[in-house]
């Protein structure tokens, strides 16, 4: 598989991406909520570019469907920043 490499300005921009993904991977909408985990309803909000909070669910579907988000930074971390975050427990 080939990877491409393109800038995702808008939250409408992925979920057409993810949408197209799908389709040419012959899955249904229901076929890749199952995949990844989440609801054909959440899946159908993505695609049609509906805001999230639910960045989890969204990698999730991501991950499913064989993309991987890759995010640029402006520079390198400053000397003495944590590399990882630790979660609060609740």
């Amino acid at each position: 598989m080939q990877l491409v490499m393109e800038p995702i300005e808008s939250v409408e921009a992925l979920g057409a991406r993810i949408r197209t993904i799908r389709i040419a991977a012959g899955l249904t909408q229901a076929d890749a909520a199952a995949l990844s985990g989440v609801s054909v309803p959440f899946l159908s909000g993505l695609e049609q570019g509906k805001a999230t909070v639910r960045l989890g669910l969204v990698l999730d579907v991501c991950r499913a469907l064989g993309i991987e988000l890759v995010a640029e930074f402006p520079g390198p971390l400053p000397a003495g920043a944590p590399r990882r975050v630790r979660r609060r427990r609740s």
